[in-house]
């Protein structure tokens, strides 16, 4: 699948289903699918998932068309990885998944960049504050890393914890949106700690 160049754009509102792959300079490719109503999947990998994995998200399509990006995406998505001040959670999504997944993604999605959030704060917001341990879950479930930002979900204590797209790809992301690393934990202090 080639890369989505800055050539070529779809139209700015997400007004049919496709795939794409975006290029994130050193970030690395991201694989991208969505339908009208917003994004529906994110391989950090830059390769289309495996094929159940695609049904689970996207039931009731037969194939994902490959697509342009639409506009909406790529500029949200090139200005962010460019180091401006725009929040990739901003961009349009359609989230699958339980209720309980559904409501700490949503209560992910308004942790601001540059700021982390705890598995125990997340249950919290979410409804659930004795829900660690699903939070970490629905943090490995989430289909839409990056848009649905599970790297600013971090381990007691503010160590880095867990990652789909590895570690290093975590630290990037944070280090992007303002956040201080050292030794796998973020660095208090110079952020708000939410």
């Amino acid at each position: 699948m080639p890369e989505q160049g800055n050539k070529d754009l779809g139209p700015g509102p997400l007004e049919t289903a496709g795939q794409n792959v975006f290029a994130a300079g050193r970030f690395g490719a991201i694989w991208i699918a969505w339908v009208p109503e917003g994004v529906v999947m994110v391989e950090l990998s830059g390769e289309p998932p495996p094929e159940e994995v695609r049904r689970r998200w996207l039931p009731e399509l037969d194939a994902i068309p490959e697509r342009a990006l639409p506009r909406v995406i790529y500029e949200g998505l090139a200005r962010y990885f460019e180091g401006a001040p725009v929040d990739p959670a901003s961009l349009p999504v359609r989230l699958g998944g339980t209720k309980f997944q559904r409501r700490a993604w949503r209560a992910l999605r308004e942790v601001p960049r540059g700021s982390v959030r705890t598995y125990a704060g997340l249950a919290a917001d979410a409804g659930s504050p004795r829900s660690m341990r699903a939070i970490g879950m629905a943090m490995g479930a989430n289909p839409i890393p990056l848009i649905v930002p599970c790297h600013r979900c971090v381990a007691a204590g503010y160590a880095l914890g867990g990652f789909s797209g590895g570690l290093d790809k975590k630290r990037f992301l944070l280090e992007l949106e303002g956040v201080r690393v050292e030794n796998d934990h973020v660095h208090p202090g110079q952020l708000e700690l939410l």
